[in-house]
Parts: structure tokens; sequence; C-alpha cells
């Protein structure tokens, strides 16, 4: 299996990992922090169902919840049968234990081989946000499986968060 290229979006780096914009519009009393992340295909691949081998981003440390509900991707289409699996990577909780990795905690079996995608993330289960508590921050990662990845065109995530507590 090969992973489709590059493995990383052009927002993963870890010289300035929290690249974000801030906006009060969605709720005045709770500021929301939108996360983006472009991933620009130059090869197709696939790899084992919710791998998390390709890193689109990193959340802060801290206590945050992902509000899936505004949250969007776009992604262009796979190969026939391709499935596309967003997630996190293993992180350190805020108590000091491993969160083992979550492959497809954020979407799950997203259906890319069956044409392009332009959606707010679901969830797994179907839930309207998701709770990350990390001592240094969690990463967003994603993979393809079943077929090839686009092998052109770009995945695009605008991935919304607030902070709790």
């Amino acid at each position: 299996m090969a992973i489709s290229a590059p493995t990383r979006s052009f927002q993963y780096t870890d010289n300035n990992p929290y690249l974000r914009s801030e906006t009060s519009i969605i709720n005045p009393g709770n500021k929301v922090y939108v996360l983006d992340a472009v991933l620009t295909f130059t090869a197709a691949g696939f790899t084992s169902a919710a791998a998390g081998d390709l890193a689109l981003l990193r959340l802060p440390p801290g206590n945050i919840r992902i509000r899936l509900d505004l949250s969007y991707l776009t992604c262009p289409a796979g190969t026939s049968t391709s499935d596309l699996d967003i997630g996190l990577a293993a992180y350190t909780k805020a108590d000091g234990t491993t969160q083992a990795l979550q492959g497809s905690l954020l979407a799950d079996s997203l259906d890319v081989g069956g044409g392009a995608l332009s959606q707010i993330l679901p969830g797994n289960p179907a839930t309207g946000s998701v709770l990350v508590n990390s001592l240094d921050g969690a990463v967003v990662v994603c993979s393809f499986d079943t077929a090839n990845s686009p092998a052109a065109g770009s995945l695009i995530l605008k991935l919304v968060y607030q902070r709790e507590g």
C-alpha cells in the first residue's frame, strides 16, 4: 500500500503549529477559533482504514471542544470505492495518560470514491461536537482506504473549536 502524496498539509508545521483565525460572530459569549488545512494531492494512494497517515493540522493544548456541526470539508473524488477517515493521532491527555489513535473520530468512511465531497463533519458516531483535553495538543489526521485517494486537487478542512473551562 502506498500513501497518497504529500503526507502533510501546507499548514502542518513544527514552526508555527497553531495557525488559526478567531471570530466571535457565531457565538459572542465564547470565542470560536477556526483552523484551516489544505492538502494538495500530487499522487494517489491508500492505507489501512483509519490509519491516520496524513497529518492535516495541530490542535492547541488544553480542554477544547471541536464543533463538528460548524466544521467543513471539501475533497475531490478518489478512485471508485475509496473511503476517507478523519480523526486524531495518539496524544497525551491532560492527566498524563496516553490517548490511542482515533483515526475515524471526526469522520468515518466518507465515500470519496462515489464523488467529490462538500459537507460538515459527521463525527463517529454522528455528533455535534467532540471534547479533547490534551497536555501538548493533538494532531488531526486522515487516511484513505479501500481504494486510492484523489491524484490531484485539494482536500480542504475548516475545523472549528472553542476553549472549554
